[in-house]
């Protein structure tokens, strides 16, 4: 496999294709893709990105300096969303060649989630019970966030994004606002796109009329090399309230004693109304501890059935879940009484289905979320709602339901946002494209790291010292920062009582986690110790493959990798050279003369693997420092107490911060290789017991404003 090649969806052109409409520079960010969330539509956007970039569709900086194609291009991002402004991102990240213009049809930037105060959003819930699926954070390389109410998730990522255009010298994009007239049709040049618009004018960091500006309209015209359609799919049809709009169907009756509501829909969306209506404080993440977080066994039982569905398996969802809360029915008595205490008490839900059999929502066709049908399941034994397929006005009538208690979520129109703007050749010629060729990934297809420096991956062979301090950063919590600094300043202020003074002692600690298709090591602080180098931008949250230098090989030999004693700084060079140390750090200075890597394990996992949790690296430029013996023993036990307090909980007294698991990649290091022989005349591994994590195996400690409301587990 090459280094422009995705193991699991091909080349860069194979992902591009599957957003491409034929014989056209255009494309389209998931339309017409199922179970989409705001995540998922952020990574079908930066995997848009890398395969344009990697792909060669688009010109982008060579090394830090400016690609040698001098012809100008022109990006054109239709739609000023989640999808449309991280595609921005990432084409600004990446140091894209070309002037990019936003245009977004209402007045500001991520319109519907703007104000929504009563939608929540969560990254990864949506994959329950999924590893990694309770995880509060996106952890994406650009416009991330955090669970939160919609309208705060916005102010997250429109910081984000504001960090980003500031931070980037003489970004080359507009924005424009208000476009009620946007049309897009075949140009006269060829391999180009002709938009035509009216529209105001914005500050693209804000979406706020410029200072100095008037805000009016004015109509253009302009030719684009490249237009990307991320419009979403529109407002509902139908729908008295729009979903994204502030209701009060969440909160307490404060008039009658008990209303009933008719709810019409099949989607996920009326899924979470259902809930919103019937369960009180309910919040996705909250109500599926609650219920099922205290039975590891009935949660195995269920993803064995989700793995079953998403592999196609499993036809009759609805019938496995039957199926399981008889076998494990005490486990499924108990999901009952929980989820009935719990039950609103002023509210009934009559749910307006299109087919008779509620098992129709879970089979087949399904358009709701698997999690979603597991609380629906649960719902329906607990006799939370009541299923119809009478007309709604007879419904109506029955049973004198005002129309501000109809809520009709019956979904939206895709393909008229597109049809909308795009002309009548471009439209039918989208329309003669196999759908099914249209399925975008919501699995990254980047490496960690790779918006963290401009280019495409060839080019970071020659990328000067300079560019790697500051490239391949990721997501980072504030709480992993915080203690693996505190960690690494005892660790460095025990050694650095025996160091020479005046001369460079670093510490610092790396993790092993998964961004994009493979594991990495990210470092979690900065450096801490003797002499050490506080210029420039912080190193905390850079990512380096795991198979590189000396903590890579930490990580692959699952042992303590120590320089020789009285190695020669020429030597220690040679042998950084062969495990790849500049692929993505600073070359290694050259009177550096020990290195040490200590690795952190997990326990044993189920396969028989002790995957490395994160590597302890040091360094030292005193000819006499060497670390063996008492000293050695000490800094183990530093770390044997640091992994067992993560396993205590140790910051359990500290509100909202806990270990989470992410999903792990599987990474062929998981298994323990020996050390290269190219590298035995510098580095040895030391025969020492590790430090382990009896309980977890990662290192993600992070802040979470989970609080149960149900009985203490």
């Amino acid at each position: 496999m090459t280094a422009n090649e995705d193991m699991n969806h091909g080349t860069p052109s194979d992902i591009a294709e599957t957003y491409k409409i034929p014989d056209h520079p255009l494309y389209t960010v998931g339309t017409y893709d199922n179970g989409v969330t705001v995540l998922s539509q952020q990574v079908r956007a930066l995997n848009l990105v890398f395969g344009l970039v990697e792909g060669g569709f688009v010109p982008v900086t060579h090394a830090g300096k400016p690609a040698p194609d001098k012809v100008q291009r022109k990006i054109a991002i239709i739609g000023g969303g989640f999808a449309g402004l991280t595609v921005a991102a990432g084409l600004l990240a990446k140091g894209v060649q070309a002037d990019i213009v936003v245009f977004e049809q209402r007045d500001t930037l991520l319109p519907l989630q703007q104000g929504s105060d009563t939608r929540w959003l969560h990254p990864h819930i949506y994959n329950w019970p999924a590893e990694g699926s309770e995880i509060s954070a996106a952890n994406l390389p650009l416009l991330t966030w955090t669970a939160a109410r919609a309208s705060d998730v916005v102010v997250q990522v429109l910081s984000a994004w504001n960090t980003l255009i500031e931070k980037i010298k003489n970004p080359r994009i507009e924005l424009f606002c208000n476009t009620r007239h946007l049309q897009i049709h075949e140009a006269a040049a060829p391999k180009k796109l002709t938009i035509e618009w009216i529209g105001e004018k914005r500050e693209p960091r804000s979406g706020n009329v410029a200072e100095g500006s008037t805000g009016g309209s004015t109509g253009q015209t302009c030719d684009f090399d490249v237009v990307i359609t991320a419009t979403g799919f529109g407002i509902e049809t139908g729908s008295r309230f729009s979903y994204w709009r502030n209701d009060m169907v969440g909160q307490p009756n404060l008039e009658q004693p008990r209303l009933t509501f008719l709810l019409s829909g099949q989607g996920d969306g009326a899924m979470i109304d259902l809930l919103r209506l019937r369960i009180s404080h309910f919040r996705q993440d909250r109500i599926l501890s609650e219920l099922f977080g205290h039975n590891d066994l009935l949660l195995e039982q269920i993803r064995e059935i989700k793995k079953k569905d998403e592999e196609g398996r499993e036809s009759e969802t609805f019938q496995s879940l039957e199926k399981l809360s008889l076998d494990m029915k005490d486990a499924f008595d108990e999901v009952s009484r929980r989820l009935s205490s719990r039950l609103r008490r002023d509210t009934d839900v009559i749910l307006r289905l299109k087919k008779p059999k509620l098992s129709d929502l879970f089979d087949g066709g399904v358009r709701i979320s698997f999690q979603n049908r597991v609380l629906v399941y649960a719902l329906y034994k607990s006799g939370g709602f009541v299923p119809s397929t009478e007309k709604e006005t007879v419904l109506v009538r029955q049973h004198a339901i005002p129309p501000e208690r109809v809520i009709r979520r019956h979904g939206t129109k895709r393909e008229m946002q597109l049809k909308n703007i795009l002309s009548d050749s471009l439209f039918a010629t989208l329309g003669s494209r196999n759908r099914e060729k249209f399925r975008q990934t919501d699995e990254p297809s980047w490496d960690g790291g790779y918006f963290g420096f401009t280019g495409r991956l060839g080019d970071t062979q020659d990328a000067g010292d300079d560019i790697r301090r500051q490239w391949r950063k990721e997501y980072l919590p504030g709480a992993t920062a915080l203690v693996a600094a505190t960690f690494c300043a005892a660790v460095a202020s025990f050694l650095s009582s025996s160091h020479p003074t005046g001369q460079r002692l670093r510490v610092t600690f790396h993790r092993a986690v998964s961004f994009g298709r493979e594991e990495v090591l990210q470092q979690c602080c900065k450096y801490f110790g003797v002499d050490v180098d506080e210029g420039g931008e912080s190193p905390a949250g850079r990512t380096f493959p795991a198979d590189n230098a000396t903590i890579g090989l930490a990580y692959k030999t699952h042992a303590v990798i120590r320089s020789r004693k009285g190695i020669e700084a020429e030597e220690l060079a040679a042998a950084m050279q062969f495990l790849n140390l500049s692929q993505a750090s600073r070359s290694m200075a050259p009177d550096v003369r020990f290195v040490a890597a200590l690795p952190m394990l997990a326990s044993e996992d189920a396969h028989g693997r002790n995957p490395v949790i994160g590597v302890l690296y040091i360094d030292s430029r005193a000819d006499e420092f060497f670390l063996d013996g008492d000293r050695l023993q000490v800094v183990l036990n530093m770390m044997e107490g640091f992994a067992g307090n993560l396993d205590r909980n140790a910051l359990r007294d500290v509100d909202h911060i806990s270990n989470r698991e992410l999903a792990r990649a599987p990474s062929k290091w998981h298994t323990a290789v020996e050390i290269p022989e190219e590298v035995r005349h510098a580095l040895a591994t030391v025969p020492v017991p590790l430090a382990r994590m009896r309980a977890d195996s990662q290192f993600n400690l992070e802040y979470s404003d989970f609080i149960p409301v149900g009985e203490k587990q």
